[in-house]
């Protein structure tokens, strides 16, 4: 580009000049077409309107836009850019630094008017039409606080522009791009709602969105077979309770939505589908916090379900198709024992009662086994006696005392620290929770070996009665500390292979303890000891029945 450069070109304000053309009726009524046609999400041929609409205006006889090269790598503005080129010619120009009216127009980030092109040295003319060029009116096209494009009107006679044109013209691209910029945020939206629908449609959960007034706005594909809507049926608006007479569990679902942001677990059993069902209800709200409803979602644990009844079935023939056999070895052997006792003394029967005394131990520890695997199941499933206040200091000192003589057996030291002064009475199952103490007690015990120290120590802070014990015994290596509360969990390194023991304690223990709502613990290392512990709240309730107090 060539002319000369007049560095003190200076910006008209909009504002300038305006007696030379005050808006007529017709103009005021193409800016308002203008807006009108801004007002959609579907920009196809709007851009081409405007344009016809500004040469109406301003009585222009060709339009240029102009792209800034670098803008279009900002992801940022190009999804702007691209629906504003799309349907309006254009060229790709660097940024301007030739000091033409399109480098003022960049830099300043306002319009400029050249009168005559003839006599103005800030005139080069970026476009390749042939027409001669005598007037011109270019504005920046900004978004935010930068220039991303600019778009110029041309005339092939001097003078044709004024300052009215220019204030229209400012205001006409602003329009523009606040309508582009939001039709951007709409399809933006758009893309992140069908990303959420089509991920929500491939999870196998029933996902069911209901708005305020419990009517549905959203629903999966699992979730339309549970309410039995075909694929086609449009169901936003529809009531949820609409539902119950194909869907009767849906009663419950919605008699369990509560205020709170999130519901409490729902364990319930469809009839219809004989199937189990997990459900989970959460609130959703507004960025005012002002709750807009609820997502219900409804996972499919039959297979849990089976596995539960299947244990129970277990569980059954433990107490009937087990006892009743080891009873009637356990008659026998001692029916035998005595018989021998009866004869005289013989190398061979003194080798069957040992063999009876064999078999008798194990009768018995497979008698404890069953025990404690429905002492487990009883507690898991039938409520807590929480109805006297305990003084569970008391209760660690009669615990200790009964536990003291076992330790003295195998010469180990039973040391306690009680930190329980003005700890309040608790309401728990007094029973149970002595038990859980015993069992830490005997535990530990059963692993330290002979002249050990074992130590207790309970306390009560923020509110939580805690109680742990301590030994210096065998200790557990790191991978076995996660599992060493489930059931029949034993850890396979224990190097006196004589400990017997079910696996059972430590269950009970968590049983008992997360069914009053608190927890336990372990701590170990191989070699120097364990630490195993719980805590209490002041005021447990039932987890499995929460009304229980």
């Amino acid at each position: 580009m060539t002319g000369n450069v007049n560095t003190n070109l200076v910006p008209i304000p909009p504002e300038a000049n305006t007696t030379s053309h005050q808006p007529s009726f017709d103009d005021l009524q193409l800016l308002a077409d203008i807006s009108q046609l801004l007002q959609t999400t579907n920009f196809e041929g709007v851009i081409e309107r405007v344009v016809q609409i500004i040469i109406k205006i301003t009585g222009a006889q060709s339009t240029r836009l102009y792209v800034v090269k670098h803008q279009m790598e900002d992801v940022q503005y190009w999804q702007i850019l691209r629906r504003l080129i799309d349907q309006q010619p254009y060229d790709v120009i660097p940024v301007p630094e030739d000091g033409s009216i399109y480098q003022s127009v960049y830099d300043h980030q306002c319009g400029y008017i050249i009168d005559d092109t003839l006599h103005d040295s800030h005139w080069n003319q970026f476009t390749d039409e042939r027409a001669p060029i005598r007037s011109v009116l270019c504005i920046p096209v900004r978004v935010g606080a930068k220039v991303v494009a600019l778009f110029s009107l041309y005339h092939a006679q001097p003078n044709q522009f004024t300052a009215f044109h220019l204030r229209i013209m400012t205001i006409i691209s602003n329009q523009v791009v606040s309508a582009l910029r939001n039709v951007s945020l709409y399809y933006e939206m758009h893309a992140r709602r069908e990303q959420l629908s089509a991920t929500l449609q491939a999870l196998n959960e029933a996902i069911i969105v209901i708005d305020h007034l419990h009517q549905l706005v959203l629903v999966n594909r699992s979730a339309r077979q549970l309410l039995g809507i075909k694929r086609d049926q449009t169901i936003s608006g529809q009531p949820l309770i609409d539902f119950v007479a194909y869907e009767p569990m849906l009663e419950a679902v919605i008699t369990h939505i509560c205020p709170e942001e999130v519901c409490e677990p729902l364990q319930l059993r469809s009839e219809r589908m004989q199937r189990d069902f997990q459900v989970s209800i959460t609130g959703w709200t507004s960025g005012e916090q002002q709750q807009l409803g609820h997502v219900i979602v409804l996972n499919d644990v039959t297979a849990l379900g089976d596995l539960g009844r299947f244990k129970d079935e277990m569980l059954r023939v433990a107490t009937h198709d087990l006892r009743s056999p080891l009873a009637l070895i356990s008659g026998y052997t001692d029916m035998i024992g005595v018989e021998l006792g009866d004869l005289e003394p013989t190398p061979t029967s003194t080798s069957i009662e040992q063999h009876l005394d064999i078999i008798k131990g194990s009768v018995d520890r497979m008698g404890r086994l069953v025990d404690d695997l429905l002492r487990v199941e009883r507690i898991r499933k039938s409520p807590l006696e929480l109805q006297e206040q305990t003084d569970l200091g008391a209760m660690t000192k009669l615990v200790i005392v009964n536990t003291r003589m076992a330790a003295q057996a195998k010469a180990q030291d039973l040391t306690r620290d009680l930190e329980l002064e003005g700890a309040p009475r608790i309401t728990v199952d007094a029973v149970l929770v002595r038990q859980s103490m015993e069992n830490l007690i005997s535990n530990a015990i059963k692993y330290t070996p002979t002249g050990g120290t074992i130590h207790i120590h309970s306390w009560y802070a923020a509110d939580r009665f805690y109680f742990s014990v301590t030994d210096n015994g065998l200790g557990i290596t790191e991978e076995h500390l996660p599992y060493l509360f489930e059931s029949f969990y034993r850890v396979g390194n224990i190097k006196d292979t004589s400990i017997q023991g079910s696996g059972l304690g430590l269950s009970f223990v968590k049983t008992v303890i997360q069914r009053h709502g608190g927890d336990v613990w372990v701590e170990s290392v191989p070699d120097e000891g364990s630490t195993f512990g719980f805590w209490i709240p002041s005021q447990p309730t039932d987890s499995r029945y929460p009304n229980t107090r």
